[in-house]
């Protein structure tokens, strides 16, 4: 097939990525100095932010798949050339993240006490009461959220990543300063960092919204808007949605359990996994942009028709997501001192670091993008349901489960645990490269 009859060029996949790794660099850049911002607050504070974080983004999967979900089914009626389902997949997205996110603000603001008591029982009672007051806050801004990453999804899936960009940019650089302003400033510790949260996704999720109402746009709200739910277009997102959330929260379930076996470990082990694991972050940025992208790329080929140009984009793709793993992994190894010194980590930690980082560059050459790109696109045709058992079962039978045997048993502790991440890896790449092969993803029929 030449170029000219493809649906993405090289040149307009280049327009689409750039502001992508762009948007991915940004939020991870965004996510330290808010880290640093919040430095400031007392300890019980800041344990009381990370325990509530973890807990909010298990609670965001439900509504954070739907919206998933959504952008996927528009994209394949983009691709389909079918302008009223994309509009009609736009809608209801937005309604129903916005109705699951309101439920489950209810639910987390009516139960505040009783759910961080269950989840957390042995935490102290300072610590208790900074959580409760961010839970509080950070429920509220559930509903905002949701309408901004659905919002988000609808932008990738046409390809305007510049806008989703912008958007991101925008409600991140507001979060900053709204943090900065209420903690620094006017001293409101928790509560400062809940509002600033708030408000910065409110802002989000406006813009968002006033991208989204564009006519203009291949996928787009309807004007004027109804609030009227659409069986047919519910049960097509839910039937991509379910599967991902399903799995989503069995992964983050699983890496509590890990987060539990590490957390017995001494405090030198506990340092350098925390270390390791914001340094292998940056990684990967452009492979997270690159995933993003084929989502849009593989849901409007298959939407088309155009199985084979998905079969051969999702191969490019994954060449594209391989060769950006080892420039920013060579990158890494060269750099390593100075980035592990900018830690101020033990003599002892600060090597164990140096290793393990080194470690992990050279598996993500072979396996990373196999095991997390490749299931994008087998995602983006609608084969959920293989990716969900496949990655459950790789999940439990290998990362949690060789993590306790070769962490603990083995006395190999944090080490221990990341190696049994890359037989996950390993485990994961070998299901999905078989079910790439085999040519049953492109069979599932969507819209």
């Amino acid at each position: 097939m030449s170029e000219h009859n493809t649906l993405f060029t090289p040149n307009k996949i280049k327009k689409l990525l750039i502001p992508l790794i762009f948007e991915q660099f940004m939020i991870v850049l965004v996510g330290l100095v808010d880290t640093m911002l919040l430095s400031h607050v007392s300890e019980s504070a800041l344990s009381a932010f990370s325990l509530v974080d973890n807990l909010n983004l298990l609670l965001m999967q439900v509504f954070m798949a739907v919206g998933a979900g959504g952008s996927i089914i528009a994209a394949q009626y983009i691709g389909k050339r079918d302008r009223q389902g994309a509009e009609g997949a736009a809608n209801q997205t937005a309604i129903m993240v916005v109705a699951i996110s309101l439920f489950i603000a209810a639910i987390a603001i009516i139960f505040n006490r009783g759910i961080l008591g269950l989840i957390y029982p042995a935490v102290s009672p300072s610590i208790m009461g900074f959580a409760r007051q961010y839970f509080f806050l950070c429920a509220l801004s559930y509903p905002f959220y949701a309408l901004y990453n659905g919002g988000i999804g609808l932008l990738y899936a046409q390809g305007l990543s510049k806008l989703s960009m912008m958007t991101s940019v925008v409600m991140n650089v507001a979060k900053i300063a709204l943090n900065y302003l209420f903690i620094n400033i006017f001293h409101m510790q928790v509560q400062g960092a809940g509002l600033a949260t708030i408000i910065s996704r409110m802002i989000g999720a406006g813009m968002v919204v006033m991208f989204l109402r564009d006519l203009h746009i291949p996928i787009h709200f309807s004007r004027p808007f109804k609030i009227k739910f659409d069986l047919d277009i519910d049960h097509r997102i839910l039937t991509v949605a379910l599967p991902s959330g399903l799995e989503n929260i069995f992964f983050l379930t699983s890496k509590l359990f890990i987060g539990i076996i590490i957390a017995g470990y001494s405090a030198t082990m506990i340092a350098v996994n925390a270390a390791a694991n914001t340094i292998s972050t940056y990684i990967s940025i452009p492979a997270n942009a690159i995933n993003l992208a084929t989502i849009t790329i593989i849901s409007q080929c298959v939407g088309a028709g155009r199985r084979d140009e998905a079969r051969s984009s999702a191969r490019h793709l994954l060449l594209l997501t391989t060769g950006s793993l080892i420039a920013m992994g060579i990158l890494m190894i060269i750099f390593i001192d100075p980035i592990v010194g900018m830690l101020r980590l033990s003599p002892e930690a600060s090597a164990i670091t140096r290793e393990m980082i080194i470690v992990y560059c050279c598996v993500s050459f072979v396996a990373w993008a196999p095991a997390f790109g490749l299931p994008n696109s087998l995602r983006a045709a609608g084969d959920n349901r293989f990716v969900m058992y496949a990655a459950s079962l790789t999940v439990v039978l290998l990362r949690v489960a060789f993590s306790y045997i070769l962490g603990t048993v083995m006395g190999m502790q944090v080490r221990g645990i990341w190696y049994a991440m890359y037989l996950d890896w390993i485990g994961r790449s070998a299901f999905f490269i078989w079910r790439y092969r085999s040519g049953r993803w492109l069979k599932h029929h969507l819209v």
